[in-house]
């Protein structure tokens, strides 16, 4: 079974997309998400994006157009379509959408694509905050996130509470199998 997982991290601590992906991947491995420390082994494996790439790209157009996305996800979840027909239904519902479409991505890498890490703020806030946790849940629903913060909850951290806040952050996709 796959999750996904938002992890949270310092915009001071990456330059860049990719250094995000990277630094949020040492954290993890660290910490011990695949095997036995902080996250108990809560998987077999992980990485960037993997099936959650594009992720972020999707809660932004459930931001911008709640009852659009809405009736778009109904279809692409409750149908069993192919990727080429899922695909061209996120053409025609979003005609405007530039970019590398944010789903059916196939090969992302270890490290995701681009856009797999973003900086935090105001859409991404606001779909992310009510998932805030120090601890890690099995999620894979846009609309119930799991979200966690690099930094260790015992210093006193406390999570943002405006988008201000919020900007100081990367947040990343994580796709892991337990």
């Amino acid at each position: 079974m796959h999750a996904v997982l938002y992890v949270c991290l310092r915009r001071a601590e990456a330059r860049s997309s990719l250094q995000a992906r990277k630094k949020v991947c040492e954290y993890l491995t660290q910490e011990g998400f695949d095997t036995e420390l902080r996250f108990s082994g809560h998987c077999d494996y992980f990485k960037v994006g993997g099936r959650g790439s594009g992720r972020l790209s999707l809660l932004r157009l459930r931001y911008e157009n709640p009852k659009l996305f809405d009736r778009y996800w109904k279809k692409y979840c409750s149908t069993d379509i192919t990727g080429d027909q899922a695909k061209q239904l996120f053409r025609e519902t979003f005609p405007a959408y530039r970019g590398a479409l944010p789903i059916c991505r196939d090969q992302t890498g270890v490290y995701g694509m681009p856009d797999d890490a973003q900086i935090m703020d105001e859409p991404l806030f606001q779909q992310l905050k009510r998932g805030f946790s120090e601890s890690v849940s099995y999620a894979w629903e846009l609309k119930e996130p799991n979200v966690i913060f690099t930094d260790d909850p015992d210093d006193d951290f406390e999570w943002p509470k405006t988008n201000n806040e919020a900007a100081k952050f990367w947040v990343v996709v994580i796709d892991y199998h337990c």
